[in-house]
């Protein structure tokens, strides 16, 4: 049984490592969308964009994580596909979080029962664990493009 509660656990602690990210790609996908919209842009409007980036970042830190999806969704943050899977992500987490323990009773469970529902618990936390990493390469990138347009506009 600890085996579970340690894996449920770590999908709680990897779900959260998400949403920061999430977060992390909102603001940095805000601020490279202004300046694709911007011939050249000013130290004042480059600070002004930082500020309301942040901002957005910091509101979605205090949201839920099916509200951060939308905030995800609607910014363009990441592709439809990618925001399909967390949706994903998210329901079987909502689902392990707050249900997981109304409906499966380990009372009279045999050991292999407790040794499949681990299998399955760790198949999600991979599945976690590779989103993770995947946005890990997609906020790598953008701060590489954002230093870029950084330098280009000597600020």
């Amino acid at each position: 049984m600890n085996r579970i509660y340690c894996a449920i656990g770590k999908i709680v602690e990897v779900t959260q490592f998400i949403e920061v990210r999430l977060g992390d790609i909102c603001e940095k996908s805000e601020i490279i969308k202004e300046f694709s919209r911007h011939a050249k842009m000013t130290k004042e409007a480059y600070e002004q964009i930082q500020s309301d980036a942040g901002y957005i970042k910091d509101k979605m830190l205090t949201m839920t994580f099916g509200a951060m999806i939308g905030v995800i969704y609607e910014s363009k943050s990441l592709s439809y596909d990618e925001t399909t899977e967390l949706k994903t992500l998210l329901e079987k987490r909502n689902y392990f979080t707050h249900e997981y323990f109304k409906y499966t009773t380990f009372e009279n469970a045999k050991e292999q029962d407790i040794v499949e529902e681990f299998e399955a618990l760790k198949e999600y936390l991979a599945r976690l664990k590779k989103f993770l990493n995947r946005l890990e390469i997609i906020y790598a990138g953008q701060k590489e493009r954002l230093e870029y347009l950084i330098a280009k506009n000597n600020l």
